[in-house]
This record gives C-alpha cells, structure tokens and sequence, in this order.
C-alpha cells in the first residue's frame, strides 16, 4: 500500500513509537479534530463520521490481503458484539478493495459490525495513514485521541486502549433484542401509505409510541383519534406515535386515516413479518424511550387520550 503524508497534527513524535504500539495524538498544539467524510458501506447505505456526534469512535482502516487486519477482524466482531453502539460506535473503512471483493470477505468471516468503502483512497489519504490496520480513536467532541499502528492483540487491548486514551467512556453491554420489557426494541424499515420509508432507530433521541391495529378489530380502530389527540396537543418534537397496520391492503388502511384524520406515521406491514417480530395480537402498544428501550407493552384498548397520557407519564 502506497505510504501517504499524515495528517500533520498526527505525526509529531511518529518516529518514537512502536508500529504495535498506540500512541496520544500531539498535546503541544491543540488537538485536531477528526476529517469528517462520507462514504457507502458494502450494503450501499450512506454514511458519514458526522452522524456519529455526540459519542467515542473507534475507527479502523484495513485491507483484505493484510495478515494483521485479518488476525485482528475476530477481535472487533467480539467487541462489537458485546458492547452497545449506544456507548461507542465502531467503524472500520477497507481500502482499496473492490466492493466485490470486501463483501465476498465480510461475507466469508461473518462480519456483522460497520464496513465503509474507500476505493479510491480519499478518505485514507486525507488521514494520512502510513499502512494498514491503523485504528483511530475519536472521543465525543469529535477530537482525535490517540492512533494505533498495527494489529490489536486482543479484545482486553482493544478495550483496555479505549478506557486508557478515553477516561469518561464506560463500555455499556448490548442489551438483548426482543418485544419484552427492558429489551431493546426490535428495529424495522417499513413503508407509509404514500410510499414513505419509516425505519425505527431513526427515532433515537425521542419517546416512541407504537401501536400495531387491523382494520377488523373494531377497538383498534376506535382508539385511534385517541392517538390523534395526543399527537395534536404534543408542545414539542420529544415524542413519536407510530401505527403499524398488519397485513392489510394498503388501500383499506389509507381508507381509514382518511376518514379520521389521522396525521402521525401510518404504516403497512404487508407480509406480517414486524408484527410477527413484536409477538402481540391487536391492539398492542409499546412505550419505547429515547434510546431504544421498551418501558412499557400494554395490550389493552385506550379508552380515551387521558389514558395514552398516563402511559407517557409512566416514562
């Protein structure tokens, strides 16, 4: 791999270090803020290190002929298994690979955590790494800490590197997925009546209401200007009310919100497979808070928007 000049704040002092070794960005000057870039993962979604504000980072460049990127890869899984991207954010960026190639290779060693694509270097020259796996880590402010040549040894260094270089992080355990209370709610991508997409981790940072209904069950659809009314008299952004209609024709749903008036998210889960996810009949509600977790299931029908209230109240 061609050897690139390094982001100039970076190197200061590179020559004293070990290539194993990891070592503190330059505290003479003050310390630099990571490039922010955007590039594609190998499933074609758009990501930027941007999106990521607010929370530590722990960034990987690599390449699939690299002895060490490939020793090291079941150490990152293990870590990103384990702990919550609530509490850190694991990126890895291969370089130069083809896209082919990079998901034939995540494919093959069941890598679940984040790749990005950087084929043509822009992001890796603009970095500045000297050889792969270089691994950055970025506190929550966006500012680069420290930066690791070579391959980590174990999971224990990983983590241990990350607590040393970033004092205020505590490592938070991934919690179990699942339609029960205190797991995290089961996400989903599904589509609006007017053909909008709605994915449920998009709402992180708000208090979600989620309710799955069908047309057939009469209090289902009683309790929905219920739903409406809350939604009308909210005084600001904190709170989401998503509906899921299950199995139904999109007309015979659209029929419905048209008749009532319903303005929050309407949408269709054509093949049942969300609602199936969610193990509840109709009407079910679940209360979700701001970082994924259900609080609360009720599978009984609202008998008026004072009752929705309570719910809420109970966060």
């Amino acid at each position: 791999m061609k050897i690139h000049k390094w982001y100039t704040p970076l190197i200061i002092g590179l020559a004293l270090i070990l290539s194993a070794s990891l070592a503190a960005c330059n505290k003479s000057e003050e310390s630099p803020y990571a490039p922010d870039f955007t590039l594609q993962t190998i499933n074609g979604e758009t990501v930027s290190l941007s999106d990521f504000s607010g929370k530590p980072v722990m960034l990987t460049f690599w390449n699939i002929n690299c002895a060490a990127c490939q020793f090291q890869m079941p150490y990152i899984q293990a870590f990103y298994d384990e702990w919550s991207s609530e509490t850190i954010a694991v990126l890895t960026i291969n370089v130069g690979d083809s896209i082919s190639s990079a998901q034939n290779y995540v494919t093959s060693q069941k890598l679940t955590f984040p790749v990005l694509l950087d084929t043509r270097e822009g992001v890796t020259q603009t970095y500045g790494i000297p050889g792969v796996p270089t691994t950055f880590l970025i506190d929550s402010d966006g500012i680069l800490k420290a930066y690791k040549i070579g391959a980590f040894q174990s999971q224990q260094e990983m983590e241990d590197s990350l607590k040393s270089m970033l004092p205020s992080l505590v490592l938070t355990p991934k919690l179990e997925i699942g339609a029960e209370i205190g797991n995290a709610a089961p996400d989903f991508t599904l589509q609006t009546t007017d053909g909008q997409s709605i994915t449920l981790s998009k709402f992180r940072g708000k208090t979600v209401l989620l309710n799955f209904w069908v047309s057939s069950c009469t209090p289902c659809v009683t309790e929905m200007p219920y739903f409406q009314t809350v939604f009308d008299e909210q005084t600001n952004e904190e709170l989401a009310i998503v509906a899921i209609n299950c199995e139904e024709p999109s007309q015979t749903v659209q029929n419905i919100v048209d008749d009532l008036g319903l303005t929050f998210h309407m949408l269709l889960d054509p093949d049942g497979k969300v609602c199936t996810d969610y193990k509840r009949g109709a009407p079910t509600a679940f209360l979700i808070d701001s970082n994924g977790i259900i609080k609360a299931i009720r599978d009984e029908v609202f008998q008026n928007p004072e009752e929705i209230e309570i719910m809420l109240d109970s966060m």
